[in-house]
């Protein structure tokens, strides 16, 4: 007899906060002011050499830039839910494991979720703070942890068929209220 995986995917580019923005603002700032400087000192001392410094500050500015954009991908696979963490494209991170089956409570994050100030919070989102989830679960690697993420239909269905069933039934009695 052949047993059909349960598989679902999906990826969530992170939105800029403020934190970014002055980011990018003091790279860009920082970028000029060097260029200026070794412009400046090609002009005063003639070494051309120094424009292939300038050359290697814009490159670096470029990559310090691109390597602030983030997304995250779930995979989720007979109810075992891996998160990355992709920056620019060209650096994946593994963040989390998690077992649907293991979850302690999983909902819409909403103002009335009360805080995990004692579990550990993994924030694998979009952070526009609509749609978000959460998920609180016990790990062998981080103990107690909350994640916070922003699924798809396909995620949540996909998590929802390997919950507890104490958590299906609170799901399903939500929903038909």
């Amino acid at each position: 007899e052949r047993v059909m995986d349960n598989f679902a995917e999906y990826m969530v580019k992170k939105h800029p906060d403020s934190s970014d923005m002055m980011k990018r603002i003091g790279i860009i700032a920082l970028t000029v002011v060097l260029c200026l400087i070794t412009v400046l000192l090609v002009v005063l001392l003639k070494i051309p050499f120094i424009l292939i410094v300038t050359c290697a500050l814009i490159y670096g500015a470029y990559y310090l830039l691109t390597g602030l954009s983030v997304e995250y991908e779930y995979a989720v696979t007979n109810g075992e839910m891996d998160v990355d963490k992709i920056i620019a494209c060209r650096k994946r991170t593994h963040l989390i494991t998690v077992d649907a089956a293991k979850f302690e409570a999983f909902a819409p994050l909403t103002s009335d979720v009360p805080d995990a100030d004692q579990r550990t919070l993994v924030l694998c989102g979009d952070n526009t703070g609509e749609g978000e989830y959460y998920a609180d679960v016990e790990t062998e690697e981080y103990g107690a942890v909350r994640v916070v993420f922003t699924p798809n239909d396909a995620v949540i269905a996909a998590l929802e068929a390997h919950l507890p069933r104490q958590l299906r039934y609170q799901r399903s009695k939500e929903e038909r209220q």
